[in-house]
């Protein structure tokens, strides 16, 4: 006989599942609550997890499952010899299915009546212990954590088995699930600790209204921001971080062995200013002057150690943050006579950028994918153009697209010997981005190129960057319009090089 444990807090559609469950040949074992709708609903072949581990449940319902008949039933692999000895010495029998969904966590959570102690007896530890080893043993046991997937899996029952496929998928809900469920204790536990500031409460959100706070990844690695050491000024806020992020991504990107001394400086988590030079004090320089109106209260992302010939310059005007990989003595010095800025030294930033998950919430879900964090392969890109860069060209070009990558879509920057002259980031029109980085950039435009975060489906964006001179444009490529595109680039004497990868940020 196969065996099914079910203990859940959500009990819609359970006594349902139970019953297929058991026409289909599985003793039930549950507990508390879920034991007790089961009985009462006349389902049969039900058994109470005390009695089939021989171990009461206690400590006011802590201890239930926490037991090794429990774990080794659901754990054991059925097609490994050792653990099937191991299992008949210690009396285990198999558990194959695991259906549990968690302690309502979420609404105590957000139930301003409840105490600490409530929210603290509200954290399941079983359950998610339960189904995590279960979706890890997926191949002999079913876990379940979605009553939507009852009817479908008592379908499959029917059919002669539950199906790898639907397995994995099983597995994948469990780990998506509890996932959440630790995040938001995390929250939690961020918001109620005596030194919450130090524990990754922050003061608010995006606006005063809004709670905020980090949750420190202990799996990351490579260059950090949460994990930076401050050597000055007050905390980082929620804005400091979002900034501070996009400030960082383009200083690694120029973290190469061969780059040239680069620095930035973000406002909104967008670079006003953004410059390659001899060392790291010219190329500041260069950045500030590229947009100093702008340049007033942003994050400064340097690429190398900051001395005291920028430090000097950094001063001079209002910034949030300045980072770096290190900082010499003198600058630093000279860094903290401004009290309230925050000085930020970036551990392992010549290490290269990690990979890294970008999470993403949405009502009702949160969106995952990798950082993008891969450049094109500059040695070989396409030039489709009769009309060739020259070396000083595609040095700018590779330079416009490291910065691209990290202006909102659409996205067009102007560099222009090393300097970035002009941008537009965040239209819904690519005509209007390059209307606007023309504008930014005014006469400096002509001999500059241009960067674009994805193809020109029209000749309409590429005449006006001809117009204002601009010499070349590195772009992805791949338009329904590329030779109309390139026929008008070379018309105008534009050289074209294709990365054949676009660079969205939304």
């Amino acid at each position: 006989m196969k065996t099914a444990l079910l203990s859940v807090s959500d009990k819609t559609g359970i006594v349902e599942f139970a019953q297929g469950l058991a026409r289909n040949g599985f003793r039930i074992l549950s507990t508390g609550g879920t034991f007790r709708a089961l009985k009462e609903a006349g389902v049969s072949s039900l058994m109470e997890v005390a009695d089939f581990t021989g171990f009461p449940e206690g400590l006011e319902g802590r201890i239930k499952t926490l037991t090794p008949e429990i774990f080794g039933g659901i754990l054991n692999l059925r097609n490994n010899a050792e653990h099937q000895a191991f299992c008949t010495e210690n009396k285990i029998e198999n558990i194959d299915v695991v259906c549990v969904n968690l302690y309502p966590f979420k609404a105590t959570y957000e139930d301003a009546t409840k105490t600490f102690e409530d929210k603290v007896e509200n954290i399941d530890i079983g359950g998610p212990s339960m189904i995590r080893a279960a979706a890890k043993n997926y191949e002999f046991c079913a876990p379940v954590v979605d009553p939507s997937d009852y009817p479908k899996l008592i379908a499959e029952l029917e059919g002669g088995g539950i199906s790898l496929t639907t397995r994995k998928d099983l597995a994948t809900k469990v780990f998506e699930m509890t996932a959440h469920y630790d995040l938001l204790i995390a929250k939690f536990w961020a918001e109620t600790t005596k030194d919450s500031e130090e524990q990754g409460q922050l003061r608010y959100g995006e606006n005063p209204h809004q709670q905020a706070a980090t949750l420190v990844d202990p799996f990351a690695n490579g260059p950090l921001l949460v994990g930076a050491k401050q050597l000055n000024g007050k905390p980082l806020s929620y804005n400091n971080f979002g900034d501070s992020s996009g400030a960082l991504e383009l200083a690694l990107s120029f973290a190469g062995e061969h780059d040239p001394a680069f620095a930035a400086i973000i406002k909104h988590a967008t670079p006003c200013g953004a410059a390659i030079g001899e060392n790291i004090a010219q190329a500041f320089k260069k950045a500030y002057e590229a947009d100093p109106l702008s340049a007033f209260g942003g994050v400064i992302a340097l690429n190398r150690t900051c001395d005291k010939a920028t430090a000097e310059q950094i001063v001079t005007f209002f910034n949030e943050i300045v980072m770096a990989p290190a900082f010499d003595a003198d600058a630093l010095e000279i860094l903290k006579t401004k009290k309230n800025l925050r000085v930020l030294e970036i551990p392992n930033f010549t290490a290269g950028q990690a990979r890294d998950i970008v999470l993403k919430r949405v009502r009702g879900g949160t969106l995952a994918q990798e950082g993008d964090i891969q450049l094109p392969d500059f040695a070989n890109l396409e030039v489709p153009t009769d009309t060739k860069p020259t070396e000083n060209q595609m040095q700018d070009m590779i330079a416009a697209w490291k910065m691209v990558k990290i202006v909102k879509s659409n996205a067009i920057v102007v560099v222009k010997d090393g300097v970035m002259i002009g941008k537009g980031g965040g239209q819904t029109s690519r005509v209007e981005a390059m209307e606007i980085a023309l504008a930014h950039a005014g006469e400096e435009a002509k001999g500059a190129v241009i960067a674009s975060d994805a193809f020109f489906p029209f000749p309409d964006s590429v005449e006006a960057a001809g117009v204002a001179g601009i010499s070349a444009i590195i772009q992805p490529g791949g338009s329904k319009g590329d030779a109309d595109v390139f026929a008008q680039c070379d018309k105008m004497g534009v050289a074209t090089v294709l990365t054949k990868m676009r660079a969205f940020l939304h």
